[in-house]
């Protein structure tokens, strides 16, 4: 029997050549000099993204600043000079000049300067009271004399200022008959045809304010001892229509010594002169006038400037601000504004210590249709 001999198989590990794997590098970190100029050019963009967004800001609110003027002020200023446009329509006539003819005397004359006095002449034996005198002829105010202080003035003490060296603005106060339906006063309120209405502008609180009476001018009643008193009107009756029922008649109280209304927020300062002319024949001959535009004469001036003189015109003016203040780089004390005739004017010391506003001036000037016909 053969022996099969067995030899064990020796394991061994065979030695490969050795072979390095590559290694990931890991990423390093930005160097001081290079976050620098990174964080130099973030601020420059930043900066510039700043001054852009600021230049914006300031041109938007300038631009709101105008739009607030404009829709505030020429809005107010255009249906004003509609109104002034009225002036002297309804007058009188007196001994010495037709309708056409409007100074201090014209009786429901359109630039209201006289109203009666209400005191009797001196004579023997007394004579009776008599309220037809002035452009405000045979009218009264709660059963007195209607107060000089709501006649057109120059720096009158009912109408504020805010320029400098200028304590008030100007009150005028204007009349005229409304002689066809669907018209209505500055304080909104309707005027029945055929009524006159009174309306005075001044300032106060900021803003253009004003005040309006409307009275249906009666001859007997405004001859009478009493007067006609304008401090209420009867609004006449209705009669139905297919389309609306009957309307009574009702009494409405007048304003024109109160505060009134606002019809432009916002006004520093308002001014008023008047167009007057010796003119006789100013309808026929036109270019031979000679107009010069002077302020609102003081009572005691009334009789030199205008007696021989008649008014055919006006100018206004007003000073108006934005409702918000605006970024400038010009101050309240540097800026001067030229009101028709007030040249140069400067914000008072209060105002110019406050808040820099947008400021915007509008002037017009009104021929009175109403005064320049006839000789």
């Amino acid at each position: 029997m053969n022996a099969k001999i067995y030899q064990p198989i020796l394991s061994h590990t065979v030695s490969l050549p050795y072979k390095s794997l590559p290694i990931s590098k890991k990423h390093e970190g930005y160097t001081l000099v290079e976050l620098m100029i990174a964080l130099v050019l973030g601020l420059l963009i930043s900066a510039a993204a700043l001054q852009v967004f600021y230049t914006s800001s300031v041109n938007s609110r300038r631009q709101e600043a105008s739009s607030q003027i404009q829709d505030n002020a020429i809005f107010g200023f255009s249906q004003m000079q509609q109104h002034l446009r009225r002036t002297n329509y309804g007058a009188k006539s007196t001994g010495a000049f037709n309708e056409f003819f409007m100074n201090h005397l014209t009786p429901q004359g359109g630039v209201v300067l006289t109203a009666p006095t209400g005191v009797a002449p001196v004579t023997t034996p007394p004579t009776p009271v008599s309220w037809l005198q002035g452009n405000l002829s045979g009218l009264t105010l709660d059963g007195a004399a209607i107060p000089v202080a709501l006649l057109s003035s120059n720096a009158s003490a009912n109408s504020t200022s805010n320029l400098k060296g200028i304590a008030n603005s100007d009150q005028l106060t204007i009349q005229y008959r409304s002689d066809r339906a669907g018209t209505f006063d500055c304080e909104g309120d309707a005027i029945p045809q055929g009524f006159y209405v009174i309306e005075r502008y001044f300032v106060r609180d900021a803003g253009l304010a004003c005040a309006s009476a409307i009275y249906e001018y009666d001859e007997d009643t405004a001859g009478s001892p009493t007067g006609l008193d304008i401090a209420s009107y009867t609004v006449p009756a209705v009669p139905a229509t297919p389309t609306a029922p009957a309307v009574a008649a009702s009494v409405k109280n007048n304003n024109l010594a109160g505060t009134g209304t606002i019809i432009i927020p916002n006004v520093d300062y308002f001014r008023a002169t008047l167009g007057i002319s010796s003119s006789r024949d100013f309808a026929t001959d036109p270019e031979n006038l000679a107009i010069a535009y002077v302020p609102i004469p003081a009572a005691s001036n009334l009789a030199t400037v205008l007696d021989t003189r008649r008014i055919v015109s006006l100018q206004i003016g007003i000073l108006a601000r934005s409702n918000n203040p605006t970024a400038t780089a010009q101050n309240n004390s540097d800026v001067q504004f030229t009101v028709l005739d007030k040249v140069d004017a400067e914000l008072s010391d209060t105002v110019a210590a406050g808040p820099t506003y947008l400021r915007n001036i509008y002037e017009t000037t009104i021929l009175l249709r109403n005064a320049r016909g006839g000789l």
